[in-house]
């Protein structure tokens, strides 16, 4: 029987109030197959609680039904376990990666993302109400009145875009409904031992005034006073402070038409800042203590993960500001549905770093960001059950970014102050760089799928989408005097720039290019369906990401800037089923995806300790593997739910890596640039590339008295080894691992008022999420790592 179960009006927005006027005009009655099959979505039994709505193709479908892996986590899961931001989400599922750091934050699915890099597009692109967040800085954006999170795996390039070629997290807030509803939850933690005073204080509230509008608002203030201790200032870090709130709007005025109007606010504030946790200090042989790791040797500073001190000098500091707005316009035309999607979005994001690890000031860095982006993009949806199901649309961006980045070389004042070649410069000590870049952009884009419903059983689909993306960068670099710790850069002379040039922390000019990206993505799938609840497919998609210029670059050359476009082309099969009666659920995808001219981030230090950072097209990789979750109701009151990733992810080719410590030292040794140095990892592990992840997850929910339930939960987390840099320096690799977290609650009133014992890391396991080569200090690391064991309490009410 065809599948009738798929049908939602597509959601989209516009800013401008014009827009209301002839999609108000063209809307008709809603169609009644649309009403019925979203009826028999909302109705649909299920005993194992895997009954889920998702878009991952635009309409409303039934998870079971989609031909894509995906997994979901929906708004219960995400409030009961303080999942609060996409970091904090992706610690649950080992095989996913999303961590800050310095330059940007990591966002990897099976095995490839972006790098530490601010020039990169992510790979891995996110999604809120449908709107792009492209930059790597929204890991740290904290969630608000989420109804669900959609991890979706495998290029996602028709119907999200160009650079989604990894994958996406599509991101859904509640939406305002025709009836009072509305949750609160309030959580805190000890403030003393390793659970760091973690709080939460937020909920959110529909307000129906009529039958045709009705408000939604939604507020959360949340974070952490801090579980690690910085021996040299005495505070404690994090210090977390988050905020948000958001109004939605909804006005029906008529059965065929709907409008959506979202503003939102919202700001993320660490105190402590970016806490750089070092290890290796004293370094293993060959190596020898040096430069920054010396200096804490000798002032008895702490080192490594297993501990909860660390140190720094003050004033590190992180702040990330958003505002969004969106308005989403639906219109029934015919048996067809248009919808606008125009969004504005902006951050401001400011980072402070002591970029030495030391409690004296020697090397400091400050680097200020802002995003400014527009959005708009119409879509025509037809219905389904027909024969033939379409949907098209038309997309357009208009970006800028600015970044600056100025650092302090506080550490070679007493290097620069002897030499007379250098003897100019010392009235103008301490040294700092600051670069200043500016990237605009503009993406046009033009996107369709064809669907061909051969039999009530078997349908072949078909998608392209069209892409041209611009892009302008301005980049310069300066020196001047550090007139503050952090920032505040006095730029020398323009007689002495080119001096300063010599001493080997960047060459002083500036560079303006341009670049045009134009690319087709074409996609196809075949799907069919067993039975009623066994469902077959297989898919192709061409995946790419545009290219764009390297901010890090220091030469000052405008032939070492650009970088060229990414592609994949993606193959999976899989079969998604439902057995005993809808209490077992199994979906299992096979993939294998082809990356060429991979983007690829060369870091290192040079011979003046400083960290270096560029990008090339040096790499091509292959990720293969299997993916399997299930669900069990093993009775009314015991569920098992597992997860399962097995991953080969190699690159194929790539002959111009960075170096690994112990290949630097090498070339030091033989009268070579370190920071020239290449290796060839052809064959190797790609980056946060677990050969085998996954979870288990086992639920008993006894009932103790009238809608009284009492519910026990815990949850294993395993992992293989996985590198953590992207020159896969053995030093800095993660073993394998396991953790346990677990949950005790007790809710009444069947299910509206509930209190939560929340366990984390209960294993108190170290898992590495990030490395870094220490500057000045071979042999050395900066690293971070998953939140030390944690429990806290939450109260919460929904109505």
């Amino acid at each position: 029987m065809m599948n009738k179960k798929n049908s939602m009006r597509g959601r989209g927005l516009t800013l401008c109030t014009t827009a209301l006027v002839p999609l108000a005009i063209l809307a008709e009655p809603a169609s009644a197959m649309a009403a019925e099959q979203e009826s028999a979505v909302a109705s649909e039994p299920d005993v194992t609680g895997n009954e889920i709505v998702i878009t991952a193709q635009r309409r409303a479908e039934r998870l079971q039904d989609v031909p894509v892996s995906v997994e979901v986590v929906g708004a219960i899961e995400l409030r009961t376990e303080n999942l609060t931001s996409l970091v904090s989400l992706a610690r649950q599922n080992p095989s996913i990666k999303v961590q800050g750091s310095g330059r940007s934050s990591n966002f990897f699915i099976r095995g490839t993302g972006s790098g530490e890099s601010q020039s990169f597009d992510q790979s891995v692109g996110t999604f809120v109400d449908d709107i792009y967040h492209g930059r790597s800085r929204n890991s740290e954006a904290t969630f608000l009145d989420i109804e669900r999170v959609e991890i979706l795996k495998g290029p996602q390039t028709t119907f999200f875009g160009n650079n989604a070629i990894a994958g996406a997290f599509n991101i859904v807030s509640v939406k305002p409904s025709d009836d009072l509803t509305g949750w609160a939850r309030a959580l805190l933690s000890p403030t003393s031992g390793e659970s760091g005073g973690q709080y939460a204080l937020e909920g959110a509230a529909t307000l129906p005034f009529t039958d045709s509008f009705q408000l939604r608002v939604a507020g959360t203030m949340n974070g952490q006073k801090g579980v690690y201790r910085n021996v040299a200032t005495g505070k404690s870090a994090p210090d977390l402070e988050n905020f948000a709130f958001r109004a939605t709007a909804r006005y029906a005025p008529t059965p065929g038409f709907e409008a959506l109007l979202k503003g939102e606010i919202s700001e993320s504030v660490n105190k402590g800042g970016l806490v750089l946790r070092q290890t290796l200090c004293p370094p293993p042989a060959p190596f020898a203590a040096a430069g920054f790791c010396a200096l804490n040797l000798a002032a008895g500073a702490p080192t490594g993960l297993d501990n909860s001190l660390y140190t720094s000098n003050p004033g590190n500091y992180s702040r990330l500001r958003n505002k969004e707005t969106v308005l989403t316009l639906n219109a029934d035309v015919g048996d067809l549905t248009l919808s606008s999607v125009t969004g504005y979005y902006e951050y401001d994001f400011t980072l402070l770093l002591d970029n030495d690890g030391t409690a004296t000031q020697l090397l400091n860095v400050h680097a200020p960001e802002d995003y400014r982006q527009f959005s708009q993009e119409l879509r025509l949806t037809s219905p389904v059950g027909q024969p033939l199901e379409f949907m098209a649309g038309l997309y357009f961006q208009d970006d800028k970014l600015d970044i600056q980045q100025d650092i302090g070389f506080f550490f070679l004042t007493p290097n620069l102050s002897a030499p007379p070649v250098f003897a100019p410069l010392v009235p103008y000590l301490p040294v700092a760089q600051q670069v200043l870049a500016t990237q605009n952009g503009r993406t046009y884009s033009a996107f369709g799928t064809l669907t061909y419903n051969v039999t009530d059983a078997f349908k072949i689909s078909a998608g392209l989408r069209g892409c041209i993306i611009e892009k302008s960068f301005d980049w310069m670099l300066q020196f001047g005097t550090a007139t503050t710790a952090y920032g505040n850069i006095a730029p020398f002379p323009s007689s002495l720039q080119s001096l300063a040039g010599l001493i080997g922390i960047g060459t002083p000019g500036s560079v303006s290019l341009k670049r045009t990206d134009r690319q087709l993505m074409p996609s196809a799938r075949i799907q069919y369906d067993i039975s009623d609840d066994i469902m077959a497919y297989a898919s192709y998609a061409h995946g790419f990401k545009a290219g764009g210029f390297s901010v890090a670059e220091l030469s000052a050359n405008p032939a070492n800037y650009p970088f060229e476009p990414e592609k994949v082309d993606a193959y999976e099969i899989g079969l998604k089923g439902e057995f005993l009666d809808r209490r077992l659920t199994v979906n299992l995808a096979l993939f294998r995806n082809d990356f060429s001219d991979l983007q690829v981030v060369i870091n290192g230090t040079n011979a003046a300790g400083a960290p270096v950072n560029f990008v090339r097209n040096a790499a091509q990789s292959r990720a293969q593997g299997v993916e399997l979750e299930t669900a069990l109701a093993v009775t009314d009151y015991f569920r098992v739910s597992a997860s399962g990733t097995y991953l080969d992810s190699k690159y194929r080719n790539y002959r111009d890596a960075g170096a690994t410590y112990a290949q630097q030292l090498a070339a030091i040794l033989a009268g070579r640039n370190p920071s020239a140095e290449r290796q060839d990892l052809s064959g190797r592990q790609t980056l946060y590339a677990p050969k085998w992840s996954g979870s288990v997850t086992g639920t008993l929910t006894v009932p103790v008295a009238s809608e009284t339930e009492l519910i026990a939960e815990a949850t294993g987390i395993f992992s293989s080894r996985y590198h953590t840099i992207f020159t896969l320096d053995p030093l800095a690799e993660q073993d394998g691992y396991a953790r346990l977290d677990a949950r005790l609650s007790v809710e009444f009133m069947d299910g509206k008022l509930g209190f939560d014992i929340i366990g984390k890391n209960l294993t108190n396991t170290i898992v590495r999420t990030f490395s870094g080569y220490q500057p000045n200090s071979r042999g050395s690391f900066f690293q971070d790592r998953q939140p030390f064991r944690s429990v806290a309490f939450q109260a919460r009410y929904s109505f």
